[in-house]
Order: structure tokens, then sequence, then C-alpha cells
């Protein structure tokens, strides 16, 4: 695989006469921040459970490199009589985290992205949308993937948290781990991503490095966008 940490080659995926995906070909470079950007209903989250394993292609295939995978769901769900601090604990006890160490992980990660650890006495389920995203957040951060995939990143966050978001990628990036951001903020993901893949109805329209998108067009991410959608709206 080289330098690709995740590949997919051709994956359709039907439910029942709604074609959600067809064959889908695209790469995650290792030690990269990819944006996967998309309409509603363009096929990202199918996509990415596919990619989980969470759903089987109708048909096609995806290769993964032996890698340690973070998932970051658009709207966590957390069990409704678990405490943020028995989730956590849970999490360390099946990824063999050393529970002496666990209460300063939880410190300096709560600190990166801005959670109030008094919260962890409560029930998750209870928590802000925010901080449900934020608690996912920590969860994941616990386990130290080297690949961690987030869909809609931003969900429920102040702009202050949306920058301390920012910054982790950027960070994590920093030590060697490769991000896959599906979003619809592309002003966003535009500030910190490199690789760029747009899908539309199931199927990719375009793939490339950032830098040489705008160079090529001499356009910024959200006009690449419209008007490649615009393109196929009138032609």
């Amino acid at each position: 695989m080289g330098e690709n940490l995740i590949e997919s080659f051709n994956l359709s995926k039907n439910y029942g006469q709604i074609q959600a995906l067809k064959e889908v070909c695209f790469s995650i470079k290792k030690g990269t921040i990819t944006a996967f950007l998309g309409e509603n209903g363009a096929g990202k989250t199918t996509t990415i459970k596919i990619i989980l394993g969470f759903l089987k292609p109708d048909s096609g295939i995806v290769k993964k490199g032996n890698a340690r995978i973070g998932y970051v769901p658009d709207r966590p769900l957390f069990f409704p009589w678990a405490t943020g601090e028995e989730i956590l604990e849970v999490t360390a006890k099946l990824f063999r985290i050393d529970l002496f160490r666990l209460p300063g992980l939880i410190e300096n990660t709560s600190a990166r992205i801005g959670f109030d650890q008094a919260l962890l006495n409560r029930k998750a389920q209870t928590y802000s949308m925010g901080n449900q995203k934020k608690m996912s957040y920590l969860q994941n951060l616990l386990i130290k993937p080297e690949l961690l995939v987030v869909d809609e990143p931003f969900t429920g966050l102040d702009p202050i948290s949306i920058r301390l978001v920012r910054d982790l990628f950027l960070e994590l990036k920093k030590e060697g781990k490769t991000i896959f951001l599906s979003s619809h903020l592309i002003s966003e993901l535009e500030k910190i991503c490199e690789e760029v893949i747009i899908i539309r109805k199931g199927q990719v329209l375009l793939e490339d490095n950032l830098k040489k998108i705008r160079q090529t067009t001499n356009s910024d991410l959200e006009t690449i966008f419209l008007s490649l959608h615009q393109k196929l709206l009138t032609g």
C-alpha cells in the first residue's frame, strides 16, 4: 500500500432501490489530514461505515494498513446509565491503559479540547451536544489512534472549541497521525487539510492535493466545491 493507510476499490452500496455508493475509489495517505466533502446524502457516512467495518459493501473492497483506528461520530451515543468517568475507565481497561496513569491522561487530554472534567461525574448521555462531542474526542484520544476518522468534527462546538479542535488535528498530524474528516464546514477544513475528496450522489468527483488544486484553479475550496456541483447541475 506504500504511503496509503486506507485504499478503497470500486465500493458500491445499495439500500433497496437507492444507490448510496457507485464504484467509489480513493485513498487516505498516511500522515495527512484529508477532507471528505459532499452534500447531504452524498454517501459520506456510508463510506465511513464501510471503512470502519460497520457496513459491508455490495461490491468492492477496502484495504487497511496495520493501524489503530479511532472514530468520532457525528452524534455520539453513550450508554444512558454510564457516567463519563465509567466510560473512560472501561475504555482504558479494553485497551490495556495503565489505570494509574489514567487520571493524568484525562487531565492532559481534556485541556487540549477544552473539556470540563467536572462533567465526568455525570451521565454522558445528559451532556450538551458539544460536550458529548468532546467526550467522544476524549475517549478516542486515550487510545492513541494512528488514524482518527471524524464525521462532522465541529458539530455542537462553540468558536473557541472549534479552534481547539482544529489545533488538535494539526498537533496529531505533527505526531505522525492520520486524520480523515467528513464535514459540511468547508471553510474550517480548508484551514487544516492537505488532501481533498469530493463525493456527490455516491460517486467521487475529485481526489487531489489541496495545494495543487488551488494552483490549478486559483480558487478556494468552497468555490471549487460549488463549481463542480454547478457543472453537473447545468451540464
